[in-house]
């Protein structure tokens, strides 16, 4: 088929959607501001579920990956101060984890080798997108490489940039809140081995969550009020880690070391409406969701491959009418029940009122208790259906 793709946007979400609309047979061309060279040396943890991982096992990049993955075979949830918690495991629901960690560098990496054997698919570095253009019925985009102005046509425009991205004739109504919240995030260890156990601990200072990671290190992500975070920022090592060890308790054992600080702020931003006919807004560029529940990046796998599924389904015709709609709201639908969980998760357990708190215990111990909500839960964020 000789439509024309193009991609905006070379993060992982974007790179998966253009792989496997090579591998259908469509000319795909994505455009990553980022130079070529650019050192993708993430090291930070980022957590797949299961849909994620048969959707690259699809790409044939999960062999790969697996030499460095953490395998996720429980999950244990609580909160501070109060009765209630509940422990998924793996082995209740017949799968061989709840979830993987993958460094993000490992990730890349492994996509962009995937990408390399695939020749209908070409990446353009230092190419910044520009606007949109419309002459006798045929669209291009503008975009700009290192100062050159260049233009490209297309069949469909996928936007998969994070919603960072400011295009000229793109007409998109969205949804933005700033949650007034702020990420840390940093490796720390602990004097225990970890044996594949990810934490969720909820506190008046936020959510903590503890990411099992390569040699028995976690990755912590502690989310909370921006002024919050910013004082646990200022804390020498030492004493964030006491601190840390008051909020989370001694579960995971004690906190020895943590390194390499970074936070980043928190928004919730989803897609409303979108005018053009010709465009689809896939992962960040279409939702951004709370970190709490680690769905933002797996809602964005597997929208690029319903994507890449869709289209293939498409006659020439059909792909010339407006698409935009029917994929959008047909994503939209999937992505807003897991957003509405995600936002529901970080408000019902981020206030700390008395009440609340018993509410939260109580939720914690019926859902420990009551084996069929459990096994839900856990199909909704590890498959979103």
């Amino acid at each position: 088929m000789s439509k024309k793709i193009i991609i905006v946007g070379g993060g992982p979400v974007g790179l998966i959607s253009a792989a496997f609309m090579g591998i259908n047979g469509f000319e795909v061309v994505l455009l990553e501001s980022k130079p070529k060279n650019f050192n993708y040396q993430d090291s930070k943890a980022l957590a797949l579920s299961n849909s994620s991982a048969f959707i690259l096992n699809r790409l044939k990049v999960w062999n790969v990956l697996k030499k460095n993955l953490i395998d996720i075979h429980e999950i244990h949830v609580s909160q501070k101060n109060s009765f209630g918690r509940t422990l998924l495991r793996s082995q209740d629901y017949e799968e061989d984890a709840l979830g993987y960690i993958v460094s993000y560098s490992d990730l890349m990496s492994a996509i962009k080798a995937r990408i390399a054997t695939i020749p209908s698919v070409k990446i353009l570095f230092n190419s910044e997108a520009k606007s949109l253009e419309e002459v006798n019925l045929k669209k291009s985009i503008q975009f700009q490489v290192k100062n050159v102005k260049k233009t490209l046509p297309y069949d469909l425009l996928v936007l998969a940039d994070g919603g960072h991205s400011n295009i000229d004739g793109l007409n998109i109504e969205r949804e933005e809140k700033q949650l007034d919240h702020t990420a840390l995030v940093a490796p720390v260890r602990t004097d225990k081995a970890h044996k594949g156990r990810a934490y969720e601990r909820f506190t008046s200072q936020g959510p903590i969550a503890l990411l099992p990671n390569k040699n028995d290190t976690y990755t912590l992500v502690w989310t909370g009020p921006e002024n919050t975070i910013n004082a646990l920022l200022k804390l020498d090592d030492h004493t964030l880690l006491q601190r840390l060890q008051e909020n989370f308790g001694s579960r995971a054992g004690t906190f020895t070391k943590i390194s390499s600080r970074n936070t980043f702020p928190l928004r919730s931003s989803r897609l409303l409406n979108i005018i053009n006919p010709d465009v689809i807004l896939i992962g960040n560029a279409s939702q951004v969701m709370h970190p709490v529940a680690g769905q933002g990046l797996n809602v964005g796998i597997r929208e690029a491959f319903a994507l890449s599924t869709f289209i293939k389904g498409l006659s020439v015709k059909s792909i010339e009418s407006n698409i935009a709609a029917e994929f959008n709201q047909l994503r939209h639908n999937k992505a807003a029940d897991i957003m509405n969980i995600t936002d529901h998760l970080a408000t019902f357990f981020s206030n700390d009122l008395v009440g609340v708190r018993r509410l939260r215990g109580l939720s914690l111990t019926l859902l420990d208790c009551i084996s069929p909500l459990k096994k839900r839960f856990v199909q909704k964020m590890s498959y979103g259906e």
